[in-house]
């Protein structure tokens, strides 16, 4: 690694052993019977999915009286403050919600509603800015909204409205286009305070989603034995892993410094990157804790889940330690070093649970159909 900086290649090791060690240290695959998961689906609905989703609805609500009070007093400071402070709120609730890409979530295409995500052709801002343009006052009611694109009705949306384009000195300025730019965040805010509530309802009886995810049966349509909603819950780990790499970092971070674009990252406008991103990670660990799949796993398979805790808190560290705000730091040859480990380390995360932490619990998870994206 000649001329590398010795930090930077520090990093790099720390990050690229643990993935090299794996195989050194894995075991045969367990049968479901020796799993023990009985009560998985419980256990992860209660301690994860329900408190998650139920977090989503308050802070969503919270943000809608903000965005409410702010636009009607948008100069003041003070409002402007509190609406920032209930956006990050939601953000860091989305993160933890967010990887629940089965259920309610996935239907009714709520989860491209709510965030829609990765746009690397400038999607929303081209709508967004015609719809600002003609400043028509019917298309934000309600029903008029949710016949829109998703593109626009959604957190990344509102963060476009509330910070680009000058938002918030247009806003402060209270003068037509101002108004209207406000308006349409409330009715944001709104939609949003609606998708968190079905996505909450949708984790509750009487659906049908809740009921057999908690209870698989045979007879069950969905979930009918504890392999299947173990399957499900690795595969949603699986993926968010994917889509943290994948589609969140790798996209910016370019091969080098001089090819990355922080412009690809998710909520740069509003800052929020780095703290979205570490709080992804954190709810990527409790979600795995919530499955209590150490308990299940061979004595000679313990190794996983040490291992994948340790990951996943390396990677919250690197987003607690950024220099820089993101979006400038996958362009700094010094800050940037982060972000490579973070994303180095989220591929060794899903190799643990893909290749290790799967096969050890029994668990076949197939084809996942993001890859190749």
């Amino acid at each position: 690694m000649s001329g590398v900086p010795a930090g930077r290649a520090l990093r790099w090791l720390c990050a690229v052993l643990p993935a090299l060690l794996l195989a050194a240290c894995a075991s045969s695959p367990a049968t479901q019977a020796d799993t023990g998961m009985e009560g998985l689906g419980t256990r992860v609905l209660q301690q994860y999915i329900r408190p998650q989703t139920a977090a989503l609805v308050r802070n969503t609500q919270a943000l809608e009286i903000a965005l409410h009070d702010y636009c009607a007093q948008p100069a003041q400071a003070a409002r402007r403050s509190a609406v920032e402070a209930r956006f990050a709120d939601v953000a860091v609730s989305w993160a933890g919600v967010e990887l629940l890409r089965f259920g309610p979530l996935v239907e009714q295409n709520r989860l491209e509603q709510f965030f829609f995500w990765p746009d690397p052709r400038g999607v929303m801002q081209r709508q967004l800015r015609s719809l600002l343009a003609a400043a028509d006052p019917a298309v934000l009611q309600p029903a008029r909204l949710r016949e829109q694109s998703v593109a626009v009705q959604g957190l990344p949306a509102l963060e476009y409205l509330l910070h680009a384009d000058d938002g918030p000195a247009q806003i402060a300025a209270g003068e037509a286009a101002g108004r209207y730019r406000c308006v349409f965040a409330e009715a944001v805010g709104t939609n949003l305070v609606r998708l968190a509530g079905e996505i909450d309802a949708g984790w509750h009886a009487p659906s049908p989603v809740a009921a057999e995810f908690a209870r698989p049966a045979p007879v069950n349509d969905l979930y009918r034995d504890a392999g299947e909603v173990a399957t499900e819950v690795l595969k949603a780990l699986s993926t968010a892993l994917h889509v943290a790499r994948d589609q969140k970092l790798a996209p910016a971070l370019g091969e080098d410094a001089a090819s990355a674009r922080g412009s690809l990252l998710p909520l740069y406008r509003s800052g929020l990157t780095a703290q979205f991103l570490g709080a992804q990670a954190v709810a990527l660990e409790r979600f795995y804790a919530a499955g209590s799949f150490a308990t299940s796993l061979p004595a000679d398979s313990a190794w996983i889940d040490a291992s994948l805790r340790d990951e996943l808190r390396r990677v919250q560290q690197d987003f607690s330690e950024l220099a820089l705000p993101a979006d400038r730091a996958v362009a700094d040859e010094e800050a940037r070093n982060a972000l490579v480990h973070a994303a180095l380390l989220l591929v060794n995360a899903r190799a643990l649970v893909d290749e290790y932490l799967a096969p050890a619990l029994g668990v076949n998870l197939g084809f996942n159909a993001l890859d190749g994206d």
